[in-house]
């Protein structure tokens, strides 16, 4: 059981002085990588981690207020409430928090593209996460690291603007009934091309790893959830723009910074697209397809 007193603990190591400087270093690093581009407007380093140290402080008074966590090997029975779980209780007012934060950031940095401000704290906030996980020890590691997860995953996958689109669409529509069918899947389809992409790519290694290793993985199955609420964003906003515009150019830019061949990207879209059509009744296939082949047409075009 993590008990208060063993978050207490944890916590202790966490000083203001350790997120203060994983932030700054973490900002510093990612400056390091977007200034060869034109569009950045971010003044200073101190500005860049604003962010992360706006987030991670409530992230981790949110971890000290959860309930109590336990842990039961397999097929042991509980007999405790099942709402005691491993994981996020209060979910819905830190997201709350943390989309107020990134609409502030973003409006701070109007003169900015949209795509960069995204780029820009999707390294920020990986960076920084690792430096603070790293001084804890593997268990605290496992519990602290759902939290490091949402802060990335809201920043990286525009969640709140397919949910603005969908509920602004008429319910009743195919496109709307589309994504609705569709959305449940996510994981499943996430889950189900990856393990087709490790397959195509087995050999492959890069600087923190293969594909199996557990970062990678776990990165790379919020890319291709990424992928898919992109792939219904444009679907409900009728714009396959969207996809070239932003989707393409982050990718470009983050996997081609960390080394990832574009040929591998370009075959990880292929795949998540057979997915998904794999999925889809004949009168969804004639609603989608003009946005996956879209998507696939965006990705092609990068050289």
């Amino acid at each position: 059981m993590a008990s208060n007193i063993g978050r207490k603990r944890t916590l202790a190591k966490l000083s203001d002085k350790l997120i203060r400087e994983s932030s700054h270093g973490a900002a510093a690093k990612t400056r390091s990588l977007y200034l060869q581009h034109e569009y950045l407007q971010f003044n200073d380093t101190v500005d860049l981690s604003k962010f992360t140290l706006q987030t991670i402080p409530v992230l981790l008074r949110s971890y000290q207020e959860q309930p109590p966590v336990v842990i039961y090997p397999p097929g042991a029975a509980p007999e405790v409430s099942t709402a005691v779980q491993f994981g996020i209780a209060d979910i819905s007012t830190l997201a709350n928090y943390l989309g107020s934060c990134f609409s502030q950031f973003k409006s701070q940095h109007a003169a900015s593209k949209d795509w960069l401000v995204q780029c820009f704290l999707t390294s920020q906030i990986g960076l920084a996460s690792a430096s603070i996980l790293s001084v804890l020890d593997p268990v605290e590691q496992a519990m602290l690291t759902p939290y490091f997860n949402l802060l990335e995953d809201y920043v990286a996958i525009p969640w709140w603007r397919l949910c603005d689109s969908a509920n602004q669409y008429d319910k009743f529509s195919p496109e709307h009934k589309l994504v609705e069918h569709m959305l449940v899947r996510t994981s499943e389809i996430s889950w189900a091309a990856y393990r087709r992409w490790t397959q195509q790519f087995v050999s492959y290694a890069g600087a923190r790893g293969n594909l199996n290793n557990l970062k990678i993985r776990r990165s790379s199955l919020r890319d291709f959830d990424m992928f898919q609420v992109y792939l219904w964003l444009s679907v409900l906003q009728g714009d396959s723009g969207i996809i070239s515009k932003e989707l393409v150019v982050f990718c470009a830019y983050i996997f081609k910074g960390i080394g990832i061949p574009w040929p591998m990207t370009l075959a990880g879209i292929r795949t998540l697209v057979e997915e998904i059509s794999g999925r889809l009744t004949p009168e969804e296939q004639s609603v989608a397809n003009r946005f996956m082949n879209g998507m696939i047409n965006a990705f092609q075009a990068v050289v």
